[in-house]
Parts: structure tokens; C-alpha cells; sequence
């Protein structure tokens, strides 16, 4: 099976609650929640990237022009 044109970026746990500005704790029950999804790579735990970023974007306040 081949992953040609498939890159995929992981973020590990520590970094991508920095990112959101959460704590480690709080990015588990993110998780445990359902809306972001673990990589396991060894005993490594890391999100994917581009989920990082979707999930940013789904919880970004729009700006409404009044």
C-alpha cells in the first residue's frame, strides 16, 4: 500500500495543546470528546495536523459585521 502524495504532519500532545492554548489535561478531554483524534506511533501520542487545524477553524468566532 502506498502513501505517495499522502504527507501527513503529526503534532505531539504537548505542543498541540500550546497551540490551543490549553493544557495537556484539557486537550484529553478534547479528545475523549470526539473532536480531535490520536496518532499512536510506538508509545508516542501525537494529532494530525491538518485535524489540529480543522478543529481550530470549526471553533473560530466569526467576526459578524454589524
Amino acid at each position: 500500500m502506498s502513501m505517495e502524495g499522502a504527507e501527513t504532519n503529526l503534532v505531539r500532545l504537548k505542543a498541540a495543546a500550546g497551540r490551543l492554548g490549553v493544557s495537556v489535561r484539557t486537550l484529553y478531554r478534547i479528545i475523549a470528546e470526539g473532536e480531535l483524534q490520536l496518532v499512536h506511533v510506538r508509545n508516542c501520542a501525537c494529532i494530525k495536523e491538518a485535524d489540529l487545524l480543522g478543529y481550530i477553524e470549526r471553533n473560530t468566532q466569526r467576526r459578524r459585521n454589524d
